[in-house]
């Protein structure tokens, strides 16, 4: 991928790299850099006509009659030539460098978007949107902002002090070496902070505590109303308050590093005189008559020009600290880049399935240990697990919380790949699919929804763009959800999140069923996703369920007992292992692991309020009906 070729030709230069992202733009960089080069040296054209001028009136002095005020002219034409040349140059330079610029984020933010989508779902959600979010705006803006400012600049940087080395030492060496100390004091004090590696390794680690603040945020706004509840507000700001005091105390670290080094830094540019009057005064203690005029003349130039000094070293430190911060953000981006995406098969050995029954052939999957959040992470979330689903049945898949539920959803839908077995819907190996078929045969319910701030048409049409607004409508109506939709202020153009237009997650759930009916696909799973409904609104979404999952291969994830009576075989999943499998009453009949999560259920559901404690046992579980007993 160009990514990796990218990663793996580190050694030309990262500039190289940055300018690859623009693409075939990138002539406007080349372009840019010229011109910036051009008004750099026009920006020394003002210097010159000074000092014309001055050399005009010292050999003239005393007899200002003598002047040539044509030639005095021609001088002042020249030195506004320069301005606007420098002006004009610089301006022109920054534009062709945004043009590239924003051709390279478009390209770097699509590279990284279909990068993305071609990794494992699990893996993307494992980032946290935080840091991906981060990333996709704060690395790639940075990279944008070099090459639309920096990069015209850096070259400017570079040509001012070949231009300045070039005139100090035409008029006079000795004032020439006199300003080179300069530069050499201030590059000595730069160079003490700019080769430390421990400064370097503050800065890297900077940007990943900003990440991690980010990642905090989100999470602590995020889950606000579940803090509040639970009355976990100190502790869930504890940890938001504990990233932030990391972010600082390392943001604190680097400032203070360069509080001293800075200030002698500027202190020695913007006094670049200081090093040019001893020798002066040295010099001319013992010359007279014409010789003194040459000498004067001369150092009334290096006084007038060695300001100018400033302004070029002060670009190339900010090109340094820039360098340093692009090194830190290009390892941000190659580190989300470097995550290795699902392998796509070959075009030739790509299969499509005629039939969807879904089967598990001695399945093994392990979280890894990179980072990656899941059940089990770690250790195996599945061990030599073995399901067949016939085309048009449904499975039910219980167990108690981390045995592996989960797991097997996300596995049918490809979002991680197995370790060992496979996974095969109508005979072919999910990993031989077109990603693209293989979503066209699977529809997900999830227990978290996402709805997007657009209308709740569009929300429902997402899942087919080509469908009608009578589709949609039939789709909502037949998950129970064309109710409450008609009754939002505009109906079915409400755009959801504008003007307190929320729902509740019930109503949330029935538009992602209707999202899933209007795909009409032929694999349902569902993950939980009556797992929090209220008793209203889980009757409505399993009415909605028999319209979804008619004539459908259906794999239904449950904690609620209750929704899996029907199904025609149910697994019993613990320690990522298949413990039981089969119908309602045979398990029942069978005495073991369900039965007993049955028992527990119904004991559940009968305790309240006034029960006898003690005939239900003082070991009866005490949890709402809503929530699974183990």
């Amino acid at each position: 991928m160009a990514h990796r070729k990218e990663d793996a030709g580190k050694e030309t230069s990262w500039v190289a790299r940055v300018i690859g992202f623009t693409g075939g733009g990138r002539w406007l960089i080349y372009l840019s850099m010229v011109l910036s080069a051009l008004s750099s040296l026009c920006s020394f054209v003002p210097f010159i006509a000074v000092y014309l001028v001055v050399a005009d009136v010292v050999a003239i002095y005393p007899d200002f009659a003598a002047l040539d005020a044509a030639r005095m002219a021609g001088f002042g034409w020249m030195a506004i030539a320069g301005v606007v040349g420098n002006i004009g140059l610089y301006l022109a330079a920054l534009l062709c460098a945004h043009s590239a610029a924003f051709d390279a984020e478009y390209n770097l933010k699509l590279q990284m978007a279909e990068h993305l989508a071609r990794i494992p779902l699990g893996r993307l959600e494992a980032l946290g949107s935080g840091r991906v979010g981060k990333v996709m705006d704060e690395s790639v803006g940075a990279i944008e902002g070099f090459l639309a400012h920096s990069l015209p600049d850096t070259v400017a940087a570079f040509t001012a002090p070949a231009a300045i080395a070039v005139l100090l030492f035409v008029f006079d060496w000795r004032f020439g070496l006199a300003a080179v100390a300069c530069v050499v004091a201030a590059f000595g004090v730069e160079a003490a902070g700019f080769s430390n590696k421990a400064v370097t390794e503050k800065m890297r680690r900077h940007l990943v505590n900003q990440e991690h603040m980010t990642n905090a945020t989100v999470e602590y706004v995020r889950g606000m109303p579940v803090v509040k509840t639970f009355g976990q507000t100190a502790e869930s700001f504890g940890r938001l308050s504990a990233a932030v005091r990391a972010y600082t105390d390392l943001a604190l670290d680097v400032a203070l590093f360069w509080q001293s080094l800075m200030p002698a830094f500027t202190a020695i540019i913007n006094n670049a005189y200081l090093f040019i009057l001893p020798v002066g005064i040295i010099l001319g203690a013992g010359l007279a008559g014409s010789d003194f005029r040459a000498f004067a003349l001369d150092f009334i130039f290096y006084l007038l020009f060695v300001p100018s000094i400033a302004g070029a070293l002060n670009k190339m430190m900010y090109i340094s600290e820039d360098s340093m911060i692009i090194g830190a953000q290009l390892a941000r981006i190659d580190e989300l880049l470097g995550i290795d995406p699902l392998p796509a098969p070959r075009p030739e050995a790509v299969r499509a399935p005629e039939r969807f029954g879904v089967e598990l052939d001695c399945v093994s999957f392990e979280y890894g240990s990179g980072g990656e959040e899941g059940e089990g992470s770690g250790a195996l979330a599945l061990d030599r697990v073995s399901l067949a689903v016939p085309e048009g049945t449904t499975l039910a898949i219980v167990g108690p919380s981390g045995a592996g539920k989960s797991t097997v959803a996300s596995l049918v839908a490809r979002f991680w790949d197995v370790d060992a077995g496979a996974v095969r819907i109508g005979g072919v190996d999910v990993r031989d699919m077109d990603p693209d078929d293989l979503m066209g045969c699977v529809s997900m319910v999830f227990q978290g929804v996402h709805l997007f701030r657009t209308s709740m048409f569009e929300n429902i049409r997402m899942a087919r763009p080509d469908a009608t607004r009578e589709e949609v409508v039939e789709a909502a109506r037949a998950a129970q959800a064309d109710g409450f939709i008609r009754a939002l202020p505009q109906g079915y153009d409400t755009v959801y999140g504008s003007a307190g237009v929320h729902l509740s997650g019930g109503e949330a759930q029935r538009v992602s069923i209707a999202r899933a009916i209007l795909a009409d696909r032929p694999i349902v799973v569902l993950d939980e996703a009556t797992a929090f409904s209220d008793p209203e609104n889980e009757h409505l979404i399993q009415r909605a369920f028999e319209r979804l999952m008619a004539g459908k291969t259906v794999i239904m994830i449950a904690h609620r007992l209750s929704t899996v009576v029907g199904a025609d075989q149910i697994a019993v999943i613990d320690g990522g292992r298949v413990v039981e499998r089969g119908r309602h009453g045979e398990l029942l009949a069978a005495g073991g692991a369900y039965a007993r999560m049955w028992k527990r259920y119904t004991q559940a559901l009968s305790w309240g309020i006034g029960s006898d404690v003690k005939s239900e046992g003082l070991d009866a579980p005490c949890v709402s009906a809503d929530k699974e007993v183990v």
